[in-house]
């Protein structure tokens, strides 16, 4: 009877300390902090190496600036690079309250340069890898505010003179991705390019897009018409035959550097005359090398492509 009793009694232990125990390990099992000897740590996947990385913040930010904008850069341009993937990258963090990277759950961000960030270990960065950190490490803990929360600062290489506003391109309004001028891009490789393809070739990419299209080679002049373009010029509205077509369609379909283009039809092929490279939401990061030689500081430059911004530490959003 006593051992029966016993036996009641250690039940009754099991049935209220097991849940205990599992919730006690539910705990253990989150991920681990993000805040270790002052430095700030996330989760990198690596679509290279197909696999999840824990770093410094800092020196990812490192790894990025020396993928996304060439060392050759002035210091200043170098710098507003490295506080604008900083401010990206921050909005991106769990941590922060982030969502993370859609394509990988399991991470912060990514290093698929279509996607998130391109970067590069910074430990390959050479003779380069002095002026690369000095440019992060002189704005470390800076990020990019509008009205007391962190931007969205997307970049890209050359506006070809004008940004974009983001509705333009991404449908929706946002107050500090404003069109401004970006008058300092003369130096850029991608600020005029052409291309040509065939008039078969042409055809059989307009039909890829939409199978149903129908287009008479023989008469393609007056059959493309460009509808609407956004203020900094890019084609927003194309009506190709007897469809409409975004520029984004466009430009994706025959691999073109900006949907900022024209299109001349000659007898057997088609030329697209292409000015800029990248979406132009943000900062022209050619642009802001153009300002940096100009004399313009990395601070100046950001409060320029980002309208109606501030930089902060981020301290003070905590």
């Amino acid at each position: 009877m006593k051992r029966y009793a016993l036996s009641i009694i250690f039940l009754i232990f099991l049935l209220f300390a097991l849940p205990v125990a599992i919730i006690s390990c539910s705990k253990e099992s989150l991920p681990e902090k993000r805040i270790s000897d002052s430095k700030l740590y996330l989760n990198v996947y690596d679509y290279r190496k197909e696999k999840l990385i824990t770093m410094d913040l800092e020196e990812y930010i490192a790894g990025v600036v020396a993928a996304e904008m060439p060392a050759t850069f002035h210091i200043e341009a170098l710098k507003a690079q490295a506080l604008a993937a900083r401010t990206y990258t921050l909005l991106r963090m769990k941590y922060f309250g982030g969502k993370g990277c859609s394509q990988h759950p399991e991470a912060d961000i990514c290093t698929d340069p279509s996607h998130c960030q391109a970067f590069v270990d910074p430990n390959t960065l050479g003779k380069n890898q002095k002026k690369i950190y000095e440019a992060v490490n002189s704005t470390k803990g800076e990020v990019i505010v509008y009205e007391d929360k962190l931007i969205d600062a997307v970049f890209h290489s050359t506006s070809g003179g004008i940004t974009e506003n983001s509705e333009d391109v991404w449908v929706n309004k946002v107050p500090y991705l404003r069109s401004v001028l970006s008058q300092y891009e003369d130096h850029s490789p991608k600020l005029i390019s052409r291309k040509e393809i065939s008039i078969d070739d042409f055809v059989s990419g307009m039909l890829s897009l939409d199978n149903t299209i129908t287009l008479d080679k023989k008469n393609l002049e007056s059959q493309i018409q460009i509808i609407e373009r956004s203020s900094g010029g890019r084609v927003m509205k194309i009506k190709i035959g007897d469809k409409y077509f975004s520029g984004r369609d466009i430009r994706e379909q025959f691999g073109l550097n900006s949907t900022n283009f024209s299109i001349d039809i000659g007898k057997n092929r088609i030329t697209f005359e292409v000015i800029g490279y990248g979406h132009g939401i943000g900062m022209s990061q050619y642009g802001a090398d153009g300002m940096a030689n100009h004399g313009a500081t990395y601070q100046e430059i950001i409060k320029h492509y980002y309208t109606g911004v501030e930089i902060v530490p981020l301290e003070s959003l905590q």
